[in-house]
């Protein structure tokens, strides 16, 4: 996400991309709409594991400007990405229901008058193998209860840490991906405790709830890798119960 503000060469990416492989960090979380997209895309090409990594990526339909649901839109959204990144298939579809401004009424009302064409959308493309599974990002509680209603959907990918506990039930209880369990770096300067172990603490705060998967962080040198690295899950996507 933030390769292009820390002004990071191509080369540089590509070297960190086989420094977390080789460290035991195999899976990447990507959205077109970075601006450091580009950067990450041109660099996974050089990389040596690029073929071993797994892809976590972020699309939404609709999206704002977008007032329906359309099968063909993210169809092709998902294409884009197994053209661009250079896979078979998405490892997770971080998929959002979006409309302008942010809102439940539309957005639920998304769910309820089109169920069996998102369904329909969702179950072709994990059939014809183009995604593993399907996480959803709800926006609010409201509209996780709903689209976890739906069989295609695997899980929730949302915020979780210290403070941001409004999705702590779901992550004990569904298939769940946190994001900035360090509450993009404000939980590190909470006290005098030295960096490494605070890290290691808003890991281990999120870790301790039972369903989460993996944790996303943004790594953008090899000092940072140093301190992620020891820190691992050995928790798999299943089938939803």
């Amino acid at each position: 996400m933030r390769f292009y503000d820390k002004k990071l060469s191509v080369n540089e990416i590509a070297e960190l991309i086989d420094e977390c492989y080789d460290s035991g960090i195999f899976t990447h979380h990507s959205s077109f709409e970075y601006n450091s997209y580009e950067l990450y895309t041109s660099a996974l090409r050089l990389a040596h594991n690029r073929t071993k990594i797994n892809h976590i990526v972020k699309l939404a339909a609709p999206h704002f400007e977008e007032d329906k649901f359309s099968s063909k839109t993210l169809i092709k959204k998902v294409d884009d990405q197994l053209k661009s990144l250079n896979i078979e298939q998405i490892e997770v579809l971080q998929w959002l229901v979006r409309s302008k401004p942010i809102n439940d009424t539309d957005r639920l009302g998304t769910l309820e008058n089109q169920e069996n064409e998102i369904s329909d959308c969702l179950s072709r493309l994990k059939q014809d193998g183009k995604v593993k599974s399907i996480f959803s990002f709800p926006y609010s509680k409201i509209f996780a209860k709903q689209v976890m209603q739906l069989e295609e959907i695997d899980g929730i990918i949302s915020y979780l840490n210290e403070e941001e506990i409004e999705y702590s039930s779901y992550a004990n209880n569904n298939q769940f991906i946190a994001i900035r369990p360090l509450l993009a770096g404000k939980l590190l300067s909470k006290d005098s405790k030295s960096k490494e172990k605070r890290i290691k603490e808003c890991l281990e705060f999120v870790g301790q709830h039972r369903r989460v998967l993996s944790q996303i962080v943004s790594i953008n040198n090899i000092e940072q890798l140093q301190v992620f690295k020891d820190y691992t899950f050995n928790r798999s996507i299943e089938a939803k119960d």
